[in-house]
């Protein structure tokens, strides 16, 4: 049994960082206003550090943290979405508290989707392949513990992070490339985000119908650009 005891690494380090996170938020909240999400930014840069100080440092056949493909790759994903999202509900984002969004998406996200990926997808499927574990333990586990770990309040919230988990460790399991699944679930958070966020104000200007079908495009883009990637990743070496 104690081969298998990495697995309670990455849960670990989101009690020993998420826990002081929630109290600095509800402080923040009650003190200052500040949405929770930024607060959250410090949990997950600390997990990202101390994995990758740490445990990444020891595992030697793991190549380099690709850190300009993930900003690169994250880019080009980001422009189509952007660009339907401003064709579509641009008006609305006169209302938006720029000063709360971009740290959310910039800080928290980046830093989440980087140390969400890097501990239950790259980690957790590097060690599992080791031990002999077949793709189909290794997806729903790995997607389970993801799922668990963001507390979900609903079944459905806990439906929706564990088939996200499962995406996700489809996407890593079959490539391979970790710029690849830190970006997708980077833009997919900001797209779900701003969807939740502009909301209220694309009903009013517009309508609720606007609204859904804009989150909607905006993940099939997202799709497309992880289908065009994948199928042409040599191509996109140069630029990526």
């Amino acid at each position: 049994m104690r081969k298998y005891l990495f697995i309670a690494y990455p849960v670990w380090l989101y009690v020993l960082f998420t826990f002081p996170a929630l109290i600095a938020a509800a402080l923040l909240k009650t003190l200052l206003g500040t949405d929770p999400l930024i607060a959250h930014m410090a949990g997950a840069a600390g997990m990202c550090l101390t994995y990758m100080a740490g445990k990444r440092k020891r595992m030697k056949r793991l190549p380099a943290v690709p850190w300009k493909r993930i900003f690169r790759l994250s880019g080009l994903m980001l422009a189509p979405v952007a660009t339907l999202t401003v064709i579509l509900t641009g008006k609305a984002f006169s209302n938006l508290d720029w000063n709360t969004y971009l740290p959310v998406v910039l800080g928290t996200f980046f830093w989440a989707s980087l140390s969400e990926e890097l501990l239950f997808r790259e980690f957790l499927i590097t060690r599992m392949k080791e031990t002999g574990m077949t793709a189909w333990v290794m997806i729903p586990l790995t997607a389970l513990l993801f799922s668990l770990c963001h507390r979900p309040e609903t079944g459905s919230l806990f439906l929706q992070r564990l088939v996200t988990g499962m995406l996700l460790g489809c996407l890593y399991l079959g490539s391979g490339d970790i710029a690849l699944t830190v970006s997708t679930h980077w833009i997919y958070n900001t797209i779900v985000y701003t969807f939740q966020t502009t909301l209220p104000s694309v009903t009013l200007l517009y309508s609720s119908g606007r609204a859904g079908l804009n989150v909607l495009l905006c993940l099939l883009s997202l799709l497309g650009t992880v289908v065009v990637y994948s199928i042409n990743k040599s191509k996109f070496a140069g630029y990526t």
